[in-house]
């Protein structure tokens, strides 16, 4: 953690004590989860609370809360006196956990279809065109950030709440995944993925099928732009893995 503290300290401070609502352990959650989730904190060593309460000028108690919560997400592991690890998901893991997002909004989606309403999809565009300014910007975390909500979002119009936090969970390790990875300047000017508008148009017509082939066709676009390591650059081939049941782990260990 030292080779970071002294340019980050004073923006670090400002998100602990910034806010009179948020508590510190939130804030330094919000901060650890977004150097996990762009590559700037990885598995190589271990994250101690001793060294971060002192980066961040707080009590262990503190450190403790907000890496507890990581842990739930997945996105940390303890390891009892040896400290604690960010995560690095396996090849067969993140094939799992892509099929497990699809199945769920695909599924989701179907039911939106007969639920969304005009103000939703307004919400859904004004969502799209903020992840087309942070695109716009090059800004990583802007993008996931907003892409996330944008799909929650477009989930909660289906009215099922109860997979609601196994879908957050399942997106945040997928952010895990995809964000550290390079991106070619094409990847953000000219992203050979299916856009969120192709959905929400199949959702305004109210066509159940187009909906889904749209948001599948979408999630595994991004995927193969994203994570060609984990999941190939051939997006038929993606496809044609993911109508398989259950997914092979012989398959996804030879790509």
């Amino acid at each position: 953690m030292n080779e970071r503290r002294a340019a980050t300290r004073t923006s670090r401070v400002t998100r602990v004590k910034g806010s009179k609502q948020a508590r510190k352990s939130d804030a330094v959650y919000e901060d650890l989860r977004r150097m996990i989730l762009t590559g700037r904190l990885t598995s190589d060593s271990p994250i101690t609370e001793q060294a971060l309460a002192q980066d961040y000028g707080c009590s262990q108690g503190t450190v403790r809360e907000a890496l507890m919560l990581l842990n739930e997400f997945g996105l940390v592991v303890r390891r009892g006196y040896q400290g604690t690890f960010v995560t690095d998901p396996t090849l067969l893991e993140a094939q799992l956990m892509l099929k497990l997002r699809v199945e769920i909004e695909t599924t989701g989606i179907v039911e939106a279809v007969r639920h969304i309403t005009p103000d939703d999809l307004a919400e859904l565009r004004e969502l799209d065109r903020q992840f087309l300014d942070f695109r716009m910007k090059r800004d990583v975390f802007g993008c996931a950030e907003t892409d996330r909500a944008l799909h929650l979002k477009l989930f909660q119009a289906a009215r099922m709440p109860v997979l609601e936090p196994m879908l957050v969970r399942t997106i945040m390790l997928l952010q895990r995944v995809m964000l550290p990875g390079p991106r070619s300047e094409a990847a953000w000017t000219r992203p050979n993925v299916t856009h969120h508008c192709t959905v929400f148009e199949a959702l305004e017509d109210r066509d159940e099928m187009r909906a889904v082939t749209a948001l599948k066709r979408h999630i595994l676009s991004s995927a193969v732009l994203l994570a060609p390591q984990f999941y190939g650059t051939d997006l038929d081939r993606l496809q044609a893995d993911f109508d398989l049941v259950p997914l092979l782990a012989a398959g996804a260990a030879g790509r």
